[in-house]
Order: structure tokens, then sequence, then C-alpha cells
């Protein structure tokens, strides 16, 4: 296994982080690397807010070192094109959202593997979508217009004494990965994703300690029912499909930035 693989199948998800500081030298690396990472037309369609601030970061959701905030935005683009004399428009701006949205995702990724290359840890969150999403724009006083944060990655050195390391459980077989054409899993297959799931080999990651323990006979018993809040087949009538605000409001803000119409 060369170096580099083998830096990817050792990234982990840390959420406690020591007070060992990242070097200004290692977080150059960081992001003159992730700058690097595929991009359509070399437009680098995304921005990248760094947070220091440990106060700002608990607004955010989670403290660490520092936290890269990846934000799909089009602004750099729209006012290069005015300064040149051209008038930029989304032509498809949902389109244009998803095409940005792998821009800045290939960069994100590419950030925690350069980080952990330094042997520094990460976690990847959505918390940033989680309450009021418009703090996010006053706290980093993001654009209103074709700016849409999209992933928060907090970097830092893992807290041993508090860090539970765990292996990480990944599918990789039959379900994952369709050859020439996409084959659904049949009833048997279907069964071993949930024995793979429940593998103590793999182990994984749950948000509770140890889902055996809580008296549920496979993992996905617990992330369907108690994460996803899905009903059974046969409770369906007893719960009825409510709004959620959350995405609700995400899709308020994606309308507000331009990235979506009204009719969609």
């Amino acid at each position: 296994m060369n170096e580099t693989i083998n830096i990817i199948e050792n990234l982990k998800t840390v959420r406690h982080f020591s007070d060992k500081k990242i070097s200004k030298e290692h977080l150059s690396v960081i992001l003159e690397s992730c700058v690097n990472a595929a991009t359509a037309s070399a437009r680098q369609t995304y921005s990248i807010i760094v947070v220091d601030d440990k106060e700002v970061m608990k607004e955010i959701g989670y403290i660490g070192n520092i936290t890269l905030i990846f934000c799909v935005d089009f602004n750099r683009v729209i006012d290069t094109a005015e300064y040149l004399g051209f008038q930029y428009k989304l032509r498809i701006p949902i389109t244009d959202f998803i095409t940005g949205s792998t821009d800045t995702l290939l960069a994100a990724q590419t950030a925690a593997i350069a980080a952990k290359s330094l042997g520094i840890d990460s976690f990847f969150s959505n918390c940033i979508h989680r309450g009021n999403i418009n703090r996010i724009y006053d706290l980093l006083k993001l654009p209103e217009k074709y700016c849409f944060p999209l992933t928060a990655l907090i970097l830092g050195y893992s807290d041993e004494e508090k860090s539970k390391i765990t292996k990480k459980g990944r599918l990789s077989g039959p379900g994952i990965i369709h050859f020439n054409t996409y084959q659904s899993l049949n009833s048997q297959g279907l069964e071993n994703i949930v024995l793979e799931y429940d593998s103590q080999d793999k182990h994984f990651l749950s948000l509770i300690d140890d889902w055996r323990e809580k008296g549920y006979s496979h993992y996905l018993d617990y992330f369907y029912e108690k994460w996803c809040g899905c009903p059974r087949e046969d409770e369906i009538n007893d719960h009825p499909i409510k709004s959620n605000h959350k995405y609700n409001q995400v899709k308020e803000i994606l309308i507000k930035s331009g990235f979506l119409s009204e009719e969609n």
C-alpha cells in the first residue's frame, strides 16, 4: 500500500480536539492543496472561509482549532465578468448550483486528505444547516446572492483522552459498486448489507456507544428508527408526515440566493 492510499484509509471523524494549534505553515499547505482539486472550466465556484475564533466556531456548531467553511459561490465569477465588461448570468441556476457544489466538495475532501497527511485530524459537519442558517451569513458576512454555505470542515489534533478511536466502517461491495449498469440488490444482498453493518470487525460509526445495549437487533434498526425517524410499515398511519422546517429553510435560502426558482 502506498502512502497516499494509507492516508485515505486512515481518515477518521474526530469530534474532540486538543489545544494544540495548527501552524500557519500547515494551514497554508492545506489551502494550497485543496484549491488544486478538479473544477469545471477552471472556475473554482467556491469560497473558503477560514475561522479561528472559537466563539464563532461555537455559534457555527463545533469547536476545533480551525474551521473551514466551504461555500458554493459565483460572486467572484460574476464580478470578474463585470470588470471585463461582460454580463454573466447563471444559465440554469440549479444546474450551476450542482456544478458549483461538485467543485466545492472536491476542494473540501482534498483539504481533509491534505490535513491528514500532515497529522491533522478532521470532522465534516452539516452543522451550518442546523438552526437558523441566516446566522452563518451574518457571522461570516456572506453575500446574500449566489453564495451558499455547503459544508464545514473542522480541523485540529485529536484529544486522545476524550476521543474514542474506532474502526471506520464503509461498504465497498454490491449495492455500492456497480459495473457497467446499475444492479439492484435482491433479498440476500440486502441481508448481507444488514449483517455487514452489524459486523464488529468493521464497527460502523453509531451515534450511541452500543446499539445492542439499547435493545436493537441491528445497527440499521437504530439508524432508521432513532436517527432518521422512519416508522415501520405497520406504524405508518400513526406517524403522519410533518413538514421539516430545517429543510424548508434550506429551500428558502437557495431561492433567496438565486440558485433555485420559486417554481422549483
